[in-house]
């Protein structure tokens, strides 16, 4: 079998993942226990077919520039796309996967390294990032996010040579953002590259004790919970049956919020040991998944999401299902209005025995090891948090009781949707917000620490102008609707001739959540900014 046979028979997958490196030395990768000889041999072959037509192959198996980076699977890809379109790069779809994937394998990260940054890598809309360096968000995230610079790791030369590659692969970089009231290109070959090397270096502690932690195999049964923000909670089972090189073939089975059942297959890869991507169909609905594991492997978190949407995703934690292993997951809905009868569902796995609920009649409707439903009253001036257990084992979350709802907030407070379709390429970005109601707490002040969550509330959304220029460019009329679950969905792309000035469907609006009705009617708003497509969308934006 040649080399390339031996890696696309090992990656049937595609994703959207990266580029070039061999390993920093090669007496070093020679010890990384989870890549074997195959993939090894394979993957160096692959590297000189590919890339050393620009990349010089020293004697001791190491690239030039490739072998001094770490990086995320999308990392290398985006760097392999980059190859493509700027230097003429031709490789084969089945070895750019292979190549992603020796690459994550031998020069990734390591879990603790993605923690702090997986809010982007995972494709979710309208975060931002937070806790950003002062210099290097001046630096760098005036262009892209952060998390770009952050998922990537090189020494203090690299570092200066990726400076390098900026200035001649966009020249106007040193008179764009800002850049003339300071000398742009000695700071950031000086003081920034000091610092991005300090601070995420080539050789970390993580990533040799990774290298060197025995990788788990996914393959099992997997219980899993979910949420759809302004929706609710979703539970099921997912059961991955291992391939060769770290793929999966997978069958899904879920319940969505509204009791329907929905089922799917799908194939998934891990790189590195713990980034789990997969593609999968549910219902006709093509989804993708980024999830991370655990390192010890029996948990994974992450998101999945509509394969042309990222925006509309599930926020996903799964559990590796043993014989042995019992836990509560999820109670939804965790919050009890006193003197009203509520459905409650308990997900979780190997539960048996009664349901307790302290000061709340419970009612069992129907039982199974994975899921509980049970109807629960508490009493009429019920209020706080009060635990809940199903035989030995004890919920994470407590059940809230109260007796009224006192303040709504919306999530996020400030949201971005971009205009699209009308035929052109671009899809419509929606943007997707979130009522969640509180309770005060004994002092009787709201947004304290005694006040208590109630989890997602059932509103009536609508949008208005933010501001007297909004109103007088109309944009509430043109910029798009809101639907009844928290979705606002844009107008399509312009220029549109019934607005003034011919201008876009864009708008500047709030976005208002209303509880009930009348002179006891609650409200919140957030901020939403209508506005144009973007148009390059990498995976690490």
């Amino acid at each position: 079998m040649t080399h390339k046979n031996i890696l696309t028979h090992l990656l049937g997958l595609t994703l959207f993942l990266t580029l070039a490196s061999c390993s920093e030395q090669s007496e070093q990768t020679d010890k990384i226990s989870n890549v074997g000889p195959a993939e090894m041999q394979a993957g160096r072959a692959l590297l000189s077919d590919n890339c050393s037509g620009c990349h010089v192959e020293s004697a001791d198996g190491t690239f030039s520039r490739i072998s001094q980076i770490r990086k995320s699977p999308e990392g290398w890809d985006m760097n392999i796309a980059r190859m493509t379109v700027f230097h003429g790069l031709h490789i084969e779809p089945e070895d750019r996967r292979a190549l992603v994937k020796f690459l994550s394998d031998t020069q990734g990260l390591a879990p603790t390294e993605t923690a702090a940054h997986r809010d982007v890598l995972e494709r979710k809309h309208n975060v931002i990032e937070q806790g950003v360096d002062p210099d290097l968000a001046a630096m760098c995230a005036r262009c892209h996010t952060y998390a770009r610079v952050a998922l990537q790791r090189r020494d203090k030369a690299e570092w200066q040579n990726l400076v390098h590659m900026h200035l001649g692969q966009w020249a106007s970089i040193e008179y764009q953002m800002l850049s003339r009231e300071r000398d742009w290109r000695a700071d950031a070959l000086g003081p920034v590259a000091e610092k991005l090397g300090e601070m995420y270096p080539l050789q970390t502690e993580a990533w040799s004790a990774w290298q060197q932690t025995e990788w788990e195999n996914m393959a099992g049964d997997w219980r899993i919970i979910g949420h759809i923000p302004g929706v609710g909670d979703v539970d099921g089972v997912m059961t991955a049956t291992a391939g060769e090189g770290d793929t999966y073939t997978v069958t899904y089975n879920f319940i969505w919020p509204d009791g329907s059942l929905v089922a799917g297959t799908g194939k998934s890869i891990v790189h590195g040991g713990y980034e789990w991507r997969g593609a999968a169909t549910l219902n006709d609905q093509k989804y993708r998944q980024i999830w991370a594991a655990s390192e010890d492997g029996n948990q994974m978190r992450g998101r999945m999401f509509h394969k042309d949407h990222p925006e509309d995703g599930i926020a996903i934690t799964a559990l590796r299902k043993t014989s042995d292993r019992a836990a509560i997951m999820n109670v939804s809905p965790f919050a009890l209005k006193a003197g009203d009868a509520t459905e409650i569902v308990i997900s979780g796995m190997g539960l048996s025995g009664d349901v307790k609920i302290p000061g709340v009649d419970v009612k069992v409707v129907s039982t199974s090891s994975d899921r509980i439903v049970v109807v629960a009253t508490a009493g009429a001036n019920a209020s706080g948090a009060t635990p809940l257990s199903v035989g030995t084992q004890k919920s994470a979350q407590d059940v809230v009781l109260y007796t009224q709802v006192d303040y709504l907030k919306v999530t996020p407070d400030y949201g971005i949707s971009r205009v699209g379709g009308g035929g052109g390429p671009i899809p419509k970005v929606m943007a997707q917000f979130e009522a969640t109601g509180y309770t005060v707490g004994p002092d009787g002040i709201r947004d304290t620490a005694d006040d208590l969550m109630l989890g997602l509330v059932p509103v009536t959304w609508s949008v208005d102008n933010y501001n007297e220029t909004a109103a007088e460019m109309q944009d509430k009329k043109y910029a798009g609707t809101i639907t009844a679950t928290g979705t606002f969905i844009p107008a399509v792309a312009g220029p549109n001739p019934e607005r003034k000035y011919g201008t876009n469907n864009a708008g500047d609006l709030k976005v208002i959540a209303t509880y009930g009705a009348g002179a006891t009617a609650l409200t919140a708003e957030a901020h939403l900014i209508a506005t144009v497509q973007r148009w390059n969308t990498p995976p690490i934006q």
